[in-house]
C-alpha cells in the first residue's frame, strides 16, 4: 500500500494560518459582541464547533510535517524528533527540529504541572461570558459589561501564566506521554513559539483593558 503523500507548505502552513483566524473572530464575536448579542454569541458558537471539525483531521494530517514548536515544514527523517502528547483520551506523536524538542518540552511539561489553574483561569470566565451573553440577548444585559472585564482581566493574566511560565522549568517531566490540557490541534496552527508570542502581547493589553474597566465601573 502506497503511503499518502506528506502535505505541502500551503496545506500545511497556509491553512494554519487560515484556521488560527477563526481564534480572533470568535474572541471579537464575544469580547465586543455586535449588535445583535445574541447573533454575535451564536455566530461565535457555530464557528468553534466548524474549527473543531475541521482543525482536528488537519493537525492528524500535518503533524508529522512540520515543527510543533516553529512551525518549519520537516523535509527528511534525520531533521526531526518525536515529542509523545496526551490529547484527553488520544496519544498522539508531534515532530519538532532537534534544537526544539527541548523548549517544546518543557512547555507541555509546565502545561502539564499548571493544568488546574489554566484550566480554571480559562473556563471559568469564559462560562461566566456565554452566560451572560445569553441573558443580554434576552434583553438581560447588565452583567455583560462586567463579565466582558473580568473575562479580559483573568484570561490575559492566565494566558500570561501559561506563556511565560515554562521558561522556570529546569527540565522536563520524566512522565510520557505529556498531558496537554487544551484542544492539542491549536498548537499545531502556527507552532507553539509564535502563539506564545501572541498570547503574551493580546494578553497584557487584556489585562489593561480588564483592570481599567473595572477600576472604573
Amino acid at each position: 500500500m502506497t503511503a499518502p503523500a506528506p502535505p505541502g507548505r500551503l496545506f500545511a502552513q497556509g491553512l494554519g494560518l487560515f484556521l488560527f483566524l477563526f481564534i480572533p473572530l470568535v474572541l471579537f464575536l464575544f469580547v465586543r459582541h455586535p449588535s445583535p448579542v445574541g447573533a454575535s454569541l451564536a455566530v461565535g458558537l457555530v464557528l468553534i464547533v466548524a474549527h473543531r471539525a475541521v482543525a482536528r483531521p488537519w493537525a492528524a494530517r500535518v503533524r508529522e510535517a512540520k515543527c510543533l514548536w516553529c512551525n518549519r515544514m520537516l523535509t527528511g527523517a534525520a531533521q526531526a524528533v518525536d515529542l509523545e502528547l496526551n490529547a484527553g483520551a488520544e496519544r498522539l506523536v508531534a515532530r519538532t527540529c532537534p534544537e526544539h524538542r527541548l523548549p517544546a518540552a518543557k512547555f507541555f511539561s509546565w502545561l502539564d504541572r499548571a493544568k488546574a489553574p489554566l484550566r480554571l483561569g480559562t473556563f471559568l470566565p469564559l462560562l461566566a461570558l456565554l452566560l451572560a451573553l445569553g441573558a443580554a440577548a434576552f434583553g438581560h444585559g447588565e452583567k455583560l459589561p462586567l463579565a466582558t472585564a473580568i473575562f479580559q482581566l483573568v484570561v490575559g493574566l492566565t494566558v500570561n501564566l501559561g506563556a511565560w511560565g515554562y521558561l522556570g522549568v529546569r527540565r522536563q517531566t520524566e512522565r510520557a506521554p505529556l498531558s496537554v490540557p487544551f484542544p492539542a490541534h491549536n498548537f499545531f496552527l502556527l507552532g507553539v513559539r509564535t502563539l506564545l508570542w501572541i498570547f503574551r502581547g493580546v494578553g497584557i493589553w487584556w489585562i489593561w483593558v480588564g483592570a481599567r474597566a473595572l477600576i472604573a465601573g
